[in-house]
Order: C-alpha cells, then structure tokens, then sequence
C-alpha cells in the first residue's frame, strides 16, 4: 500500500526538478529585460502554491468513507479481547498494561502495536531517518512490556498519520478497543490536532487516550 508518505515523496521530485528549472530562469532572466522577471515571479508563485497544497495535507486524516467497519461481537467470554494500540511512547509502565487488561472484564488480552512514523516534511527531503528509529524504539518497548505482562503482542511501524495507522490496523486486526498512547508533553501534537475525539467519531468500538511515560 502506498500510504500519505510515500505519496509526498514522489511528488517531491517534480517540485525538485520545477525548483532547479526556476534556478536556471533566474540565472537566464539576470541578463534579460523585465518581461523574463515576471514570468519568473509568476512561476515561483506557482511553485509555492504547489508546494502548500501538498505538504499542507500533512495533517488530513483519510476520509470517513474510508474508515474499516467495527469489530465483530465475541462469541463468548473465552474470545480474547483485542487491543489496538497507536503509540508515540514507549508504554512500558504496569499502569498502562493494568489499565488495558482491566477493560477487559476477565477476558484475554491480545495486542496490535502501531508506531506512527513522525517525519516532518523537512526530513522527506533530507532522508533523516532519526523519527523512524525514534518510532522503532517505541514499538519494540511497548511490545517487549505487553510481552512481559503477559499480553500477547506483534508491532509495526505504520503511517506518520495516527487515523490511517488505525485504519491500516483495524484492517488486518478487527479490534475491540483503540489506544491511543501520547508522551506527556504531546510531542505529535495528537490532542492539538484533534486525532482522539476524530477516532471517538469514527470508529464504533471504545477509543481510550493514555498518557505514558510521565
């Protein structure tokens, strides 16, 4: 699946390319007369305009059309309970484990781990991959810590947009409950983003929002 990311990168390169073009007008309008100059001027507006449309989806969620349907009704109390868990934290503390087993009502816990790959637009460009391994370290924490407390859980890496990591979850992972697992600070600025009460309205199952790592 290509998701958003991928999707800005690829449609870096022809903003490149239209960049370095504009570059070589600038050097050619530098001995020319005044017309040159504006049809400079006028593709740099366009270039900026280009540029805003696409990285100002940055913070889009996918359509709610697009939203997988909700879990199935277990079938009986033997069913696990299945946890989806959207982490920008390592969620190694017993509380969190503890929090999540008590919404279970007895039943078995099993967990899905999802870590949003974080990448500003800046670090498409320059290949920074320091959010990635950022992300990597969260996911391998939280599931050796569900691990330990007895939860079975896998992870992945998923979209830098925490709604389509949860949608590519759910796909694969019908879940009975959704956590979203922030840094006390809100480094991904989820909650000024409005990515929790968007889930709420989303999704049919129970949307939970821990704060680790505090």
């Amino acid at each position: 699946m290509v998701n958003d990311s991928n999707r800005r990168e690829f449609a870096a390169i022809p903003i490149v390319a239209v960049l370095f073009g504009i570059g070589a007008a600038v050097l050619a309008a530098a001995s020319a007369g005044l017309w040159a100059w504006l049809l400079v001027g006028v593709g740099l507006l366009a270039v900026g305009a280009l540029v805003l449309r696409v990285f100002g989806k940055r913070h889009r969620h996918p359509s709610a059309l697009a939203a997988p349907s909700a879990a199935p009704a277990p079938t009986s109390r033997d069913a696990p309970y299945r946890v989806l868990v959207i982490a920008d934290d390592s969620c190694t503390a017993p509380s969190f484990t503890s929090e999540i087993s008590g919404h279970a009502a007895g039943r078995t816990v099993e967990a899905l781990v999802i870590a949003p790959s974080l990448r500003s637009w800046l670090a498409h460009w320059t290949d920074d991959d320091g959010r990635r391994a950022e992300a990597k370290k969260h996911l391998d924490d939280t599931v050796r810590a569900l691990g330990a407390a007895g939860i079975p859980a896998r992870g992945e890496t998923g979209s830098d947009d925490p709604i389509e990591a949860a949608d590519d979850g759910l796909r694969t992972f019908p879940a009975d409950e959704i956590v979203f697992a922030t840094h006390p600070d809100d480094k991904a600025n989820w909650l000024e983003r409005g990515v929790v009460d968007e889930a709420r309205k989303r999704y049919a199952v129970p949307v939970t929002h821990i704060v680790v790592g505090s």
